[in-house]
């Protein structure tokens, strides 16, 4: 039979993790019945496969907007209040 270990969980909810896993950063866990089954994960992937996700449509007028903000090209302007901002403009 294999060896059974339970975790208890302190006053606040959390879980004492054996000595074995302690120095472990990461943890995927997967859900089974009333388990929870904890694999400690060494690498995160990079990005997460979103390919079930719906496309979303965006309306016309947003991605026109968008696209005459992304196309300006003028320099930012670094100043300490409002007013000086608008006078570096009209410099």
């Amino acid at each position: 039979m294999a060896e059974i270990n339970i975790l208890k969980t302190d006053t606040r909810g959390r879980i004492t993790l054996p000595a074995a896993f302690r120095k472990e950063p990461l943890f995927e866990y997967a859900i089974k019945g009333d388990q929870i089954i904890l694999y400690p994960v060494r690498t995160v992937r990079k990005y997460p496969d979103m390919s079930d996700l719906p496309a979303e449509e965006l309306a016309p007028e947003w991605v026109a907007k968008e696209k005459k903000i992304n196309t300006d090209i003028r320099s930012g302007i670094v100043a300490a209040s409002p007013a000086e901002a608008v006078k570096k403009t009209r410099k």
